[in-house]
C-alpha cells in the first residue's frame, strides 16, 4: 500500500506526474477506472497501472484520454517526456593535453556548478563533452599523483553530470553517470567522492523517485565511505540523506536517530578551508531543511514549518532550486494545517524565485504537485489568483 502511494507522487518522475494528473482529471469527472477504460478502449487494470506510474501509456491512448477528458492537450503535453529521449547532442570533443586536461575540466565544472545552482543555464552537453574528453586523455606519461588528481576531477564532472540528468528527469542516464563517477572516484582513491556519489547523489535520487529502501541502502554504504574519508561534514550530509529515506519509509525513530547523528557530526566538523567545493551545499541551513522535510513526511507539519523556517533564513541566495522546493514543501505543510492564506503566500514566493529564469523538469513537477493539491481541496478555492499564476507557470514551462 505504501509503495503505491509513493508511485503516485507527481514529484517522482514524468510518468508519476502524468499518472497523478490523469487520476485528478478522472476523479474530477466522477468516472471510475472501468468507466474511463470503456471510453478509451483499454482495461481498467491498465489505466490503474498508468495512474500509478507502473506502465507508460502509448501515444494513441494519451490522445484518446485527452479527447475524452477534454484536457485541451494538457495530457499530451505531460506525456511528451515519456516518448522523447533526453537530448544529449554535444559539440565535437575538444582535444585536451594531459598536462592541462585537469585545469580545463576544473574550469568547466566550477562554471557549470555555479550556474546550475541558480538554474540560470543548461550546460549539461558541455560538461559531458569535456568529461568524455578528459576520460580519453592518455595519462601514461603523468606521475601517479597527477593521474589520481585527474581521475578525481573527472569523477566530480561525472557526478555533476549525473545530478543534472536526474534534475532533468533522466533517471536511467543519471544512474549510469553516477556508476561511472563512483568507479572513477575509487580509481582515484577518493573516499570522500565515493561517499558523495553514493549518498547525496545516488541515494537521494532513489529516495526522490520513490525507492526509499534502495536510498537507505545506498546512504548507509555511503556513510562508511564518508567515515573513511575523515570529513565529518560529509558524514553529516550522508546521515541526513539516510534520515530522509527513513522518513519516507515512515520509520520515525530511525529518522530521528540519523538526524541526531547528522547534527552531532556537523557540530564537530572543523572548518579549516579544506572542504571540497561540492560540499558547500550542506551546512546548518541544509540540515534544517532536511529535518523539515523529514517531519513533513512523518506527519508533523507544524514542526516541519519551524525547521523549514530556520532553513529559509540561512540558505545562500544562489541556491535557487533549494529555496523553491523548500518553500513549496512549506506550503504543503500549511495546507495540511488549514492555513490557506499562508500556503498561498509561500507558493507565490516560490514563483517569484522561479519565474525570472529557466527551471528544470524536477522543479516543474514540484510546482505541479502543489497545483494538484490545490485543485483537490475545496477549502482553497479562494486562492484563485495564486492558482491562476501557478497554472500559467506550469503551462509555460511544460
Amino acid at each position: 500500500m505504501g509503495q503505491a502511494l509513493r508511485e503516485l507522487d507527481p514529484r517522482a518522475s514524468a510518468a508519476a506526474t502524468f499518472g497523478a494528473e490523469l487520476r485528478a482529471r478522472r476523479l474530477a469527472e466522477g468516472r471510475s477506472l472501468r468507466q474511463l477504460g470503456q471510453l478509451v478502449l483499454v482495461s481498467p487494470e491498465l489505466l490503474a497501472k498508468v495512474e500509478k506510474a507502473q506502465r507508460c501509456p502509448r501515444p494513441d491512448l494519451v490522445e484518446r484520454l485527452d479527447t475524452v477528458l477534454e484536457t485541451r492537450g494538457e495530457l499530451a503535453r505531460l506525456a511528451a517526456p515519456l516518448f522523447t529521449a533526453t537530448d544529449r547532442s554535444a559539440p565535437d570533443l575538444p582535444k585536451l593535453d594531459p598536462g592541462s586536461a585537469e585545469i580545463e575540466l576544473r574550469r568547466v565544472i566550477d562554471d557549470v556548478r555555479a550556474t546550475d545552482h541558480t538554474l540560470a543555464a543548461d550546460r549539461l552537453a558541455e560538461l559531458m563533452t569535456f568529461a568524455e574528453a578528459a576520460g580519453a586523455v592518455d595519462d601514461s606519461g603523468l606521475a601517479t599523483p597527477a593521474k589520481r588528481s585527474l581521475r578525481r576531477t573527472l569523477a566530480e564532472a561525472e557526478q555533476l553530470a549525473g545530478w543534472m540528468l536526474f534534475d532533468r528527469g533522466d533517471q536511467a542516464g543519471a544512474e549510469r553517470m553516477f556508476a561511472d563517477a563512483r568507479r572513477t572516484a575509487q580509481q582515484a582513491g577518493a573516499a570522500d567522492l565515493v561517499a558523495y556519489v553514493l549518498g547525496p547523489s545516488a541515494a537521494y535520487a532513489s529516495i526522490w523517485c520513490g525507492d526509499a529502501e534502495l536510498g537507505a541502502e545506498r546512504a548507509y554504504g555511503a556513510l562508511a565511505w564518508a567515515r573513511r574519508s575523515g570529513n565529518r561534514r560529509l558524514a553529516a550530509f550522508v546521515a541526513a540523506v539516510a534520515a530522509r529515506a527513513h522518513a519516507r519509509l515512515g520509520e520515525g525513530d530511525l529518522c530521528r536517530q540519523m538526524l541526531g547523528e547528522s547534527e552531532w557530526e556537523l557540530d564537530r566538523h572543523v572548518a579549516d578551508g579544506s572542504d571540497p567545493g561540492w560540499l558547500s551545499v550542506f551546512d546548518e541551513a541544509t540540515l534544517a531543511g532536511y529535518r523539515g522535510l523529514c517531519l513533513l513526511d512523518l506527519g508533523e507539519p507544524r514542526a516541519a514549518i519551524a525547521a523549514l523556517g530556520q532553513q529559509e533564513v540561512a540558505t545562500p541566495p544562489q541556491f535557487v532550486r533549494n529555496s523553491i522546493i523548500w518553500r513549496l514543501e512549506c506550503a504543503q505543510a500549511h495546507l495540511r494545517l488549514g492555513e490557506i492564506d499562508t500556503a498561498g503566500s509561500e507558493i507565490e514566493k516560490a514563483l517569484d524565485y522561479a519565474e525570472p529564469g529557466a527551471v528544470t523538469p524536477r522543479v516543474v513537477r514540484v510546482f505541479h504537485a502543489a497545483d494538484l493539491r490545490l485543485r483537490s481541496d475545496r477549502s482553497v478555492r479562494e486562492l484563485a489568483t495564486t492558482r491562476e499564476r501557478l497554472w500559467g507557470f506550469i503551462s509555460a514551462n511544460g
